[in-house]
């Protein structure tokens, strides 16, 4: 096998998934960032776009209260804001997740070379029944949380396997959500490990486009707490929308490492489970052997 090519189909353990995936990136990570920003650039916009809405609403309702304005305009306001976001951040993550696991199902059909058009058509196929998995996952992990952080955790851990399954596996919505539980099943624990893992080496590297914001943020704190008459609104300046927009920008790109694991691990966990990999090389050792017969 070319060591320049990552085989998705077999088990791993923590530090191969965490290798792999970032080896996975170095080849293929520059292709994958152009058809990233391709098919879901314009969702990303919205999202910005809605972002800096939803903060020239909170900045503006923080002048209106400091007039004595209505409060009930604030709260429509932001509301309409954030819903703004919430939609448009949804639909960005269906596309997203669309694109990164229909890159890596052409990379292995085609022996690590992705075809484009393959990638598009995949998304587009299957966007809406990818933006159904990220409402009912988020609904199902909300209210685990909302309920109790540790329902939340563990509906999240098993339910992260979702859109694997239904990209790899073809399967409808709901059977990939029912089919989470019953592939993570005596696995739980070292899942949730993987994922910690790797959402704090995420987490560690989006600070680093998320420092200028936090740096300028706490100096127009200081600044205006100096100030008898400052208005709370000066704190959220355009800089600081700019600067925080940039950091929204690598942290959503960014995510595509999150996916990536995401992929390793649903593989890894369907090798355990079902041997798929090992299968498919006897046979392809099997075939190799009668053609040379």
């Amino acid at each position: 096998m070319n060591n320049d090519y990552v085989n998705f189909k077999k088990q791993r353990e923590l530090g191969s998934i965490l290798t792999d995936t970032f080896k996975f990136v170095r080849l293929e990570g520059k292709t994958l960032m152009g058809l990233l920003l391709k098919i879901a650039g314009p969702a990303l916009l919205i999202v910005l776009l809605a972002y800096i809405y939803y903060m020239q609403v909170t900045m503006g309702s923080f002048d209106i209260l400091a007039v004595g304005g209505s409060t009930e305009v604030f709260g429509t306001n932001v509301i309409l804001a954030f819903f703004l976001m919430l939609i448009s951040g949804v639909a960005f993550y269906a596309l997203m997740y669309g694109t990164v696991l229909q890159y890596i199902k052409s990379y292995i059909k085609n022996d690590g070379n992705a075809i484009k058009e393959e990638v598009t058509a995949g998304v587009r196929q299957n966007f809406w029944s990818l933006l159904g998995i990220s409402f009912l996952v988020g609904l199902i992990s909300g209210i685990g949380f909302v309920f109790c952080v540790i329902p939340g955790i563990y509906f999240g851990t098993v339910l992260s396997t979702t859109y694997a399954i239904h990209v790899f596996e073809n399967r409808d919505t709901t059977d990939s959500i029912s089919y989470s539980f019953q592939l993570i099943k005596g696995e739980w624990w070292i899942t949730f490990a993987t994922y910690l893992v790797i959402f704090i080496l995420y987490y560690i590297i989006t600070i680093i486009f998320s420092l200028p914001g936090i740096i300028y943020s706490f100096i127009n704190i200081f600044t205006v707490s100096q100030e008898a008459t400052a208005n709370p609104a000066d704190m959220f300046d355009w800089v600081y929308v700019a600067l925080n927009v940039l950091g929204m920008i690598g942290q959503y790109l960014l995510y595509a490492l999150i996916i990536i694991s995401t992929a390793l691990v649903y593989f890894n966990l369907n090798e355990r489970k079902n041997f798929t990999g090992t299968m498919e090389t006897i046979e392809t050792l099997g075939k190799r052997d009668d053609f040379n017969a």
